[in-house]
């Protein structure tokens, strides 16, 4: 019996330290990747996201580029490394026009591996690519876009046989694909390059890098050049941060204790209520809504082919940050509630506050309304200007007297109705009153 019992006591025991060892191996293996793990996806140097999936399901073109592609995001897919060797011939271009190439490229090369292991820390995820690899990508991707920055300002003359500037797709197609969230580079890489001594020569005379940037986004939102210059200091993390924060450029709202997203009713019916709808200055922000005694003045905006990838990207942009900057996504919900249908396109478009390039009013309000699905809205910059457009629009007063301006004096032979009426009425009502008169002196 004793035997028996020993036998199984030094079986349950060894089966315990098994176990035992188990345990121990299995936290070790974790420790091991929770020790090679980045330290964090959010922190305060990263700016370049991978767009949610849920975004790319509703409209995957938007988020893609069809042309070229910058940084690691979508380098090597489809047909886009058909433009690599075009890169190539406007990084050759730009560092041979001055003394030798060699000695330039290893200045750039110095300067890029000093910032590269800042540079990985933009992006969202680790960059699977060897050292050389990174730095080559970072720098051909830099100087390309100086040089195309700088021929389409007109810095530099283009050759006939450009297959960016010898069509008239080209260019547009590059500014679309420019502004993507996934295809770019950390505005450091840019600068640096921009302000190499090597390229000094080369580059003396030239406008900041900044307003290079902006004057070849400036046809996705045109403004004029003196507006662009209040933006040549503006710091962006890339590209579509730069372009962003030129937008961002808003008066303070009063302080609200509900900034949640508030609803209005859509032009057709604000107007019915007695809103006025008008065409604000082109000089700021086209985020810059005011409405002020039963007048919503709204900037102009022109929605083209490439509108709705640049807003979807921006929104993109805020909804990977921490939420507390949402001014494009507060847009896209306020203009989603004012548009409903084609007609409210077309009442905004008749007061000059919406130019349409798509052709259809019917595409226009798509857009507006297909801009938020998926989309959470934190701070909703426009929620005290809702309220006061609600209780306007929610006095009977407001009501009553645009509908008897619609119906009765809406044109000039309407009034003179009005006016005839009133004078018939008059009269009738003053033989009435002679009439009971006269009855009644003549039976006294």
């Amino acid at each position: 019996m004793g035997d028996a019992s020993q036998q199984i006591n030094g079986r349950v025991q060894h089966v315990a330290i098994e176990i035992a060892q188990l345990n121990k191996g299995l936290a070790e293996s974790i420790k091991g990747k929770l020790e090679s793990s980045i330290p964090s996806l959010n922190g305060s140097q990263c700016s370049i996201y991978r767009v949610h999936e849920k975004f790319c399901k509703l409209n995957k073109y938007a988020y893609t580029p069809e042309m070229i592609s910058i940084g690691p995001f979508h380098r090597g897919k489809g047909n886009l490394p058909a433009m690599e060797d075009h890169k190539l011939r406007y990084v050759h271009a730009l560092l041979s026009r001055t003394a030798t190439i060699g000695p330039k490229l290893e200045e750039c090369v110095e300067s890029i591996r000093e910032i590269e292991e800042e540079a990985r820390k933009c992006y969202s995820e680790p960059i699977n690519m060897n050292s050389n690899e990174f730095v080559e990508m970072m720098l051909v991707d830099g100087l390309f876009i100086i040089e195309l920055f700088r021929k389409s300002a007109g810095k530099v003359k283009s050759e006939r046989d450009d297959p960016i500037f010898g069509n008239i797709w080209g260019l547009s197609s590059l500014v679309r694909d420019l502004i993507l969230l996934e295809n770019q580079i950390p505005m450091r890489v840019l600068n640096c390059l921009f302000n190499q001594p090597a390229l000094k020569e080369e580059l003396e005379g030239s406008c900041s890098f900044n307003m290079l940037a902006l004057r070849f986004f400036n046809p996705l939102m045109p403004r004029e050049k003196e507006v662009l210059k209040n933006y040549s200091k503006c710091e962006g993390k890339h590209l579509l941060d730069l372009l962003g924060k030129t937008f961002h450029d808003l008066p303070e709202r009063g302080k609200s204790k509900n900034n949640s997203w508030k609803f209005i009713p859509s032009v057709t019916e604000l107007k019915r209520a007695g809103v006025k709808f008008k065409k604000s200055s082109t000089r700021g922000s086209f985020l810059d809504i005011k409405f002020n005694d039963g007048v919503l003045e709204i900037p102009p905006v022109i929605i083209q082919d490439q509108t709705d990838s640049l807003l979807r990207n921006l929104i993109a942009s805020e909804q990977c940050c921490d939420g507390h900057v949402t001014y494009m996504t507060s847009y896209a919900f306020f203009m989603d509630s004012l548009i409903n249908s084609a007609d409210d396109v077309g009442l905004l478009r008749n007061q000059g506050i919406i130019t349409n390039y798509l052709g259809d009013d019917e595409d226009v309000s798509a857009l507006f309304n297909k801009l938020c699905c998926e989309v959470t809205l934190a701070n909703f910059y426009y929620a005290e200007l809702c309220d006061q457009v609600n209780i306007y629009y929610k006095t009977r007063w407001h009501k009553w007297r645009a509908t008897l301006k619609r119906d009765y004096f809406h044109n000039p032979w309407a009034i003179l109705s009005v006016i005839a009426a009133v004078v018939l009425l008059a009269l009738t009502l003053t033989s009435t009153i002679f009439g009971s008169l006269s009855y009644l002196v003549h039976k006294s």
